[in-house]
C-alpha cells in the first residue's frame, strides 16, 4: 500500500482542509458581543455573554442557590438579540446556567447563532464538518495502514495530522482573523470598564479570564467559574447574611 496509500492520505488531508478552511473571507460587520463569542468558543460562549450582559443590564441575577433568574419589573432590552430575549424569557423561572442553556427557545436562539456564523463564514457549520470529517478519517486511517506496514515515521505523523484536522475548532480563517484583530483592539484591562456593553464584548473575547476579573461574583455564583469557585462564593455569601462576616460586601478572591 506504500505510495499508493500516501497519495490517499494526501489527497485525503487536501480534501479535508479545503472544506474545512476554504473560503477565507468572512463578514463580521454588525456582529453583537454574543455573536463574537460564538466565534470563540460556539453557542455555549454566546450563552455566557448574554447572561453576563443581561445582568449587567439589570435584567438577571443569581440567587444563593446558583440559579439565574430574571428581575422583577425588568426587560431584555431593546437591543437585545433573539439570544437575550429567549434567555431572558426562559428565566421566568429560576434555572441554571445548564437548564437555561437545553430551554427549547434558548436551543432555538443557539442554533440561529451557529446558523448566521455560518453563513457569514466566520464558523463552519454543521454539514461543512461533516463532509469534512469523512474525508479526514479516511486519511487517518490510510496513514495507520501505512505506518503499520512498516513506514511508522511515515505514517504516523500524517496520522496525527489527520487527528488534527479533526479536532481543529470549528473557526474559519476569517473567524480567526476576527478574533486575532479585536482581541489587538480591546485587549483584558486590570478592572471593570464603565460601559456594561464593552464588559460583555471583553468576556466574548476573553472568555474565562474576563469573567474572573470583570463580574468575579456573579460568574462565580452562576456556576461559570467552575464548581469550586461556585461553592465557595456561596458559601460567602451565606456566611455574610447570618452575620458571620465581620464586614458587609461581596469579596474579588477568586
Amino acid at each position: 500500500m506504500g505510495s499508493i496509500g500516501l497519495v490517499w492520505v494526501v489527497a485525503g488531508l487536501v480534501g479535508a482542509g479545503l472544506l474545512r478552511w476554504l473560503p477565507a473571507g468572512g463578514r463580521a460587520d454588525g456582529l453583537a458581543a454574543a455573536g463574537v463569542a460564538a466565534v470563540r468558543g460556539g453557542s455555549k460562549a454566546a450563552l455566557t455573554v448574554a447572561v453576563v450582559e443581561l445582568h449587567l443590564a439589570g435584567a438577571v441575577d443569581v440567587g444563593r442557590r446558583g440559579l439565574l433568574r430574571r428581575v422583577v419589573h425588568s426587560g431584555p432590552g431593546r437591543d437585545a438579540t433573539s439570544l437575550h430575549r429567549a434567555v431572558w424569557a426562559a428565566l421566568g423561572r429560576e434555572l441554571s446556567l445548564a437548564d437555561a442553556a437545553a430551554a427549547p427557545a434558548v436551543r432555538r436562539a443557539r442554533e440561529q447563532v451557529r446558523a448566521e456564523l455560518a453563513g457569514r463564514g466566520l464558523r463552519c457549520g454543521r454539514a461543512r464538518l461533516t463532509a469534512a470529517a469523512l474525508p479526514a478519517l479516511a486519511a487517518g486511517g490510510a496513514a495507520v495502514a501505512v505506518a503499520a506496514r512498516g513506514a511508522l515515521w511515515t505514517g504516523l505523523p500524517l496520522a496525527v495530522l489527520s487527528l488534527t484536522v479533526l479536532c481543529a475548532p470549528a473557526r474559519t480563517p476569517a473567524g480567526y482573523r476576527l478574533l486575532r484583530e479585536m482581541r489587538r483592539l480591546h485587549p483584558l484591562p486590570a478592572a471593570a470598564p464603565a460601559g456594561p456593553g464593552h464588559t460583555g464584548l471583553l468576556v466574548a473575547l476573553h472568555g474565562r479570564r474576563a469573567l474572573r476579573v470583570l463580574v468575579p461574583e456573579f460568574a462565580a455564583r452562576a456556576g461559570m467559574l467552575g464548581g469550586r469557585a461556585t461553592r465557595e462564593s456561596v458559601a460567602r455569601s451565606e456566611g455574610d447574611s447570618h452575620g458571620s462576616s465581620a464586614h458587609s460586601g461581596s469579596g474579588d478572591g477568586i
